[in-house]
């Protein structure tokens, strides 16, 4: 099973059509505002999660109608006072139904603080080795630990950036790329793991610690 989550943040609707259509064995989740985007862009939604105070009365209203007409989707509101976020709460539930890979779109946008803490939250998945991603027009960010391979053919856009996701991070081997690297410390302050390219068919990156990758287009 593979899991979509859908935040209230910035969506291409396209883009997200797109996506749900490659996915197989889906289970979407949406968070807030990602209810809105997924009910426009007319995808099923199993689970609806937030506090939705980011939406009126009369949206929250339609979609509690539409879900209760698809008698599938379920909605688990959350009061607006709490310690998490609604896409940190819709994560943890995704991890629970131990997915193979989990999708994450409208995480990013003008909330910079709210895409900052969405990258961040990337180390739960990472922590029970299940791949998961943050996607939007141009940029796929996931966290990564240990030694994982780079398909070009997969690449999602022309440059790899990597950044600590702590204070530093140990990167045993960085090969495959415009700029190989092997055993050198990564420090949050210093850009050096910025812009990088893949080169080769295949590209290794084995780092000791937590690293976000970012995949970028533009």
């Amino acid at each position: 099973m593979q899991c979509l989550i859908i935040a209230g943040g910035r969506v291409d609707s396209e883009q997200l059509k797109n996506v749900y259509r490659t996915l197989e064995n889906v289970y979407v989740i949406t968070c807030d505002r990602g209810t809105i985007y997924a009910l426009e862009a007319g995808i099923s939604i199993d689970r609806a999660i937030g506090d939705f105070d980011s939406v009126s009365d009369e949206e929250f209203a339609e979609i509690k109608k539409l879900l209760e007409e698809d008698k599938a989707g379920v909605i688990e509101k959350l009061i607006p006072e709490k310690d998490d976020t609604d896409t940190e709460h819709a994560l943890q539930y995704a991890l629970s139904l131990s997915p193979d890979c989990i999708v994450m779109m409208g995480c990013t946008g003008t909330r910079l603080d709210q895409t900052f803490n969405s990258i961040n939250l990337l180390v739960l998945s990472a922590e029970r080795n299940v791949p998961a991603f943050i996607l939007d027009r141009n940029n796929r960010v996931r966290v990564i630990k240990g030694r994982v391979t780079f398909d070009k053919k997969k690449s999602f856009g022309k440059y790899v950036s990597v950044i600590p996701l702590g204070e530093s991070a140990h990167i045993k081997e960085i090969s495959g790329f415009k700029y190989d690297v092997k055993d050198i410390t990564l420090h949050t302050s210093v850009g050096r793991g910025i812009s990088n390219e893949l080169v080769l068919a295949e590209g290794v990156i084995y780092t000791e610690d937590y690293l976000i990758v970012f995949e970028t287009q533009d």
